[in-house]
């Protein structure tokens, strides 16, 4: 029965990169790839491999979430399991599958790594590790190496399946490529290996991403993210226009980042659906900022503040969010910001398709701001202490951008793409 599995194993339709994955005999072979390549496949059918070769073991699958787990690397071993014909039961609140007449895998989360403790595996997968910043992914590596000891046949492995979101400045480049040690293992798998994924599905990234990032996600390249500047595909001559608020703009959207002293506002007009940074203005503190809202007259005016604002207080016992709602303004926000790197892909993504213009002349500080911004040493966007500052005006337009023309990751569901 067995061997009669691992025979349909074979079978299945899957890329060089994913047998490439599935089969190989070393202890840390990684499978670095764009997005829709196959990796979280090649991860569950290279575990549950292991497993059946073992019938005493236990295996690992980590994801950057809980819901991660649940929405895909549970889903998708569960597909692959009734695929094999592989009886099993799932036990949701402990986050495990039972495989019957084998071991059991276990499902943890790199947000909560202080609950990688208390088991042992024989063998782990680790999915988007590279999503981790560079320490946080060296800790969750220590940890998951720590419970990889459980006895088995033949060597403990730990297979790793990613993008390279970090680039060459992430753990998986320093461990797989610059220090590459024995054992370790690099199998590329760009998104043009699996020929199952939907026609349309390369367009939509290259529309999504601008051309650097474009390379990392469906090339599965190691790229620069630190050599040019946080914009680095803003011009001022290219991306200027001499358009200004007229009386026929009865709509306008403005961004705003809450600090006091220097509250920044960069304020938007979208003419077929391209966003336009048509003025720019300062406020002491969020009173002020509705005062000066006056100057727009009776335009309708939608706000993008940060959300932070919900409790933040620039100058009274209300929240910042909460004064602009009572002062009769409509805002739109997330419960929570985006991540700082999803805000800055948003806007570079626009920028580099030639879909975000600003009126340099109305927005000077806006301008600087998109010229100048570099990265500190932890490769984030600097920032300063005094305000107004550079990184106010970047992070109070992002805060619209990002709402407005979000970044759509297109990450393949398991139940959306067959043959991987």
């Amino acid at each position: 029965m067995i061997l009669m599995r691992m025979m349909i194993l074979m079978l299945i339709r899957l890329t060089t990169p994913q047998k490439q994955f599935i089969n190989s005999k070393k202890p840390f072979p990684a499978i670095v790839g764009g997005l829709g390549s196959g990796k979280s496949r090649a991860g569950t059918l290279r575990l549950i491999r292991l497993l059946l070769a073992d019938p005493y073991a236990d295996g690992a699958y980590y994801m950057p979430s809980y819901d991660l787990i649940v929405l895909r690397a549970m889903v998708g071993v569960e597909q692959d399991l009734a695929m094999l014909n592989i009886a099993y039961t799932v036990n949701k609140s402990a986050y495990t599958i039972k495989l019957h007449g084998f071991g059991k895998i276990i499902f943890r989360s790199y947000d909560r790594p202080e609950r990688i403790i208390a088991y042992e595996v024989a063998h782990s997968i680790c999915d988007e590790l590279d999503t981790l910043r560079k320490d946080k992914a060296e800790l969750v590596w220590r940890k998951i190496s720590e419970r990889n000891r459980q006895v088995c046949i033949g060597k403990n492995t730990i297979g790793l399946v990613t993008t390279p979101d970090q680039g060459v400045n992430g753990f998986v480049y320093e461990k797989w490529v610059k220090r590459k040690q024995k054992g370790y293992k690099l199998i590329k798998a760009s998104t043009y290996s699996n020929r199952w994924l939907p026609k349309d599905y390369v367009e939509q990234i290259l529309a999504n991403y601008d051309p650097i990032l474009a390379q990392l996600y469906l090339e599965g390249e190691f790229v620069s993210l630190n050599k040019n500047k946080v914009y680095h595909f803003f011009d001022r001559h290219k991306h200027h226009v001499q358009r200004v608020l007229t009386d026929d703009d009865t709509l306008i959207h403005i961004g705003i980042d809450f600090n006091i002293g220097g509250c920044c506002a960069v304020t938007f007009v979208i003419d077929n659906n391209i966003p336009i940074a048509v003025d720019e203005f300062t406020s002491h503190d969020t009173q002020d900022f509705i005062n000066n809202l006056t100057r727009y007259g009776d335009k309708k005016i939608i706000i993008y503040p940060d959300a932070s604002g919900k409790a933040g207080k620039t100058n009274s016992s209300l929240s910042d969010i909460a004064m602009i709602r009572q002062a009769g303004y409509q805002l739109q926000y997330n419960p929570s910001n985006p991540a700082i790197r999803d805000r800055v892909n948003a806007y570079n993504a626009l920028i580099s398709h030639d879909k975000l213009f600003v009126n340099t002349d109305k927005c000077p500080n806006l301008t600087n701001a998109l010229e100048t911004q570099g990265y500190d040493d932890k490769l984030d966007p600097e920032k300063w202490t005094t305000h107004p500052a550079i990184d106010d005006w970047v992070d109070s337009s992002g805060y619209f951008v990002a709402f407005k023309f979000p970044v759509l990751h297109n990450r393949p569901n398991f139940a959306t793409i067959t043959g991987i």
